[in-house]
């Protein structure tokens, strides 16, 4: 039953993160039912007190409703901690997958999606897990022992009290989803009309100023907002009544008016009895509104979830390479959004050398490099170190050889010194001195990182990437953010360190001046023509 729900809810991709956690979630669901149908026998007691006033009835109840309580905290605490331990396993599950996704795929997700993805939605899916097993109780094991119930006492007769519940969970399963299916839509046009009518205000108040014009953006977003304000009084007009009518119906006095209608000649065991389980339906009905929204979001978390976790990774094997070997690329095709992007480029990477990529914007430099740093898989071709195809490379084979430091650098908001310790904990301080100095930038170890500007992040990143043991360094466009002196002493020191150290280097630049400062020049055209020259 709990693997029936949790691959209905959790859905295929999911249930790897939560193997560990169901024989938790089993006992807590089971333990939650007997603590459920306890107290039902505990008010089963309570009707043969009121038909025999005896101590042991009483004594019994009491002992029900304790036993009861404590297998609710086990429950409690079983399910909780399963459910921790399949957050912490789904947490494990997205940054594994997040690492492996090639660079195109990873580049659909903007940074407030990944966001929700690794925080907003794992904690959707953890009050999901957590309460359902709850809500299985509530919906199906307390409704069916109190109907039982009232039929062994009172026959199907007692039934006529559950309608009540029955009609007014025809308004919240039925007539709303389906009226909020047809509506939907156009109230979320509208919203989309109302921002977007505000942006091109915004961007336009210039102009509305200088010409005391009101027309354009600002009547647009009148008459947006009309529609949304006509639509919601449409809505409340065609819900209200139906939903009053259901409110009035879960109301206590309805469905007692019933069952005194229909136990008023029976003795007072068996009325006592319609009464304390009429509710039987009420009670799960009344969650039936926003009650049970946190299962809608969990549901949809797990369909994003669900879509990401289906992208294809970089696969990964267990070849390892210990020396200091060269970097090839074989005949590598790269096709992006239908456009060839690189055609069938080949070029060899020698250790002590410093090579320039060079080309035109759109031409794929960086998408080559990052196929070299392994970041992103060609449409054809590979990439070696010596003889082992790079793809074939453990994590830490890969990552303790090939270094990568995009456009883009994060910085932490800490110390210069703490960011250089990252990159290498056993680092001395005087190596540390030495990186920046290649990098061109003279700091207190211990200003903060985070408070520098543009040009002397891209340093301090360039000096991280220079401290680690790695052999081969990619560097897209490394000295973008700096003015061209010091960009060519840090091409310079760069070339100079690669020819001391034996490393690999392979720096993107547009600079043809910056270029000519390293050893070998390996242009990239639109033509899909590579040429590569010693300087």
């Amino acid at each position: 039953m709990i693997t029936k729900i949790a691959q209905y809810y959790i859905t295929q991709e999911l249930l790897p993160a939560l193997a560990r956690s169901k024989t938790g979630l089993i006992i807590g669901t089971i333990a939650e039912g007997v603590a459920a149908l306890t107290k039902v026998f505990a008010l089963l007691c309570l009707i043969q007190l009121i038909d025999n006033f005896s101590s042991q009835w009483l004594y019994t109840a009491i002992i029900l409703w304790i036993t009861s309580a404590a297998l609710s905290s086990l429950a409690s605490w079983s399910i909780h901690k399963a459910e921790a331990q399949f957050s912490s396993q789904l947490r494990r599950q997205i940054a594994q997958h997040l690492v492996r996704l090639p660079h195109k795929a990873l580049t659909q997700y903007s940074d407030n999606q990944l966001r929700r993805l690794t925080t907003e939605d794992i904690n959707a899916l953890h009050h999901m897990v957590a309460h359902l097993p709850s809500e299985f109780v509530t919906f199906m094991v307390v409704p069916l022992a109190s109907i039982t119930i009232m039929i062994h006492f009172a026959g199907a007769t007692a039934l006529l009290v559950l309608l009540p519940g029955l009609l007014a969970s025809l308004y919240y399963l039925i007539f709303l989803p389906n009226y909020a299916a047809k509506h939907g839509k156009r109230r979320m046009s509208i919203m989309g009309e109302i921002v977007t009518a505000v942006n091109d205000y915004i961007r336009g108040i210039k102009i509305n100023r200088i010409f005391e014009t009101h027309v354009g953006a600002m009547a647009d977003y009148n008459k947006a907002t009309q529609c949304f304000t006509n639509g919601i009084v449409g809505w409340v007009s065609k819900v209200a009544l139906p939903a009053a009518i259901a409110v009035a119906l879960l109301q206590a006095v309805a469905t007692f008016s019933i069952a005194y209608t229909v136990s008023y000649q029976l003795p007072v065991p068996e009325m006592a009895a319609i009464f304390f389980f009429s509710l039987a339906i009420v009670t799960p009905v009344l969650k039936l509104g926003h009650g049970l929204d946190y299962v809608v979001a969990g549901k949809s978390a797990a369909r994003r979830l669900q879509s990401f976790l289906k992208e294809s990774p970089i696969k990964k094997a267990q070849a390892t390479v210990d020396t200091v070997e060269q970097l090839h690329a074989r005949n590598i095709h790269a096709i992006y959004e239908r456009t060839l992007l690189i055609d069938n480029v080949s070029h060899t990477f020698t250790p002590g050398s410093c090579t320039a990529i060079m080309g035109p914007s759109g031409v794929g430099k960086s998408t080559f490099l990052r196929i070299l740093s392994g970041s992103e898989i060609p449409t054809k071709g590979s990439v070696f170190l010596g003889e082992t195809p790079i793809q074939q490379l453990n994590d830490k084979s890969q990552f303790s050889a090939i270094r990568y430091l995009p456009q883009q650098v994060s910085i932490l908001n800490t110390t210069v010194r703490s960011n250089l310790q990252l990159a290498n904990s056993e680092v001395t301080e005087r190596q540390m001195i030495e990186a920046l100095d290649i990098a061109q930038i003279s700091i207190d170890l211990e200003d903060n990182a985070g408070a520098l500007s543009g040009g002397q992040k891209q340093r301090i990143a360039l000096a991280c990437l220079l401290l680690t043991d790695a052999n081969i360094f990619l560097l897209d466009e490394p000295t973008s953010a700096l003015d061209k002196h010091t960009a060519i002493s840090v091409i310079e020191n760069l070339r100079n360190f690669a020819h001391e150290k034996n490393k690999t280097l392979i720096i993107v630049t547009h600079d043809s001046e910056l270029a000519q400062k390293t050893d070998v020049k390996l242009t990239l055209t639109r033509t899909n023509r590579t040429w590569s020259e010693a300087i």
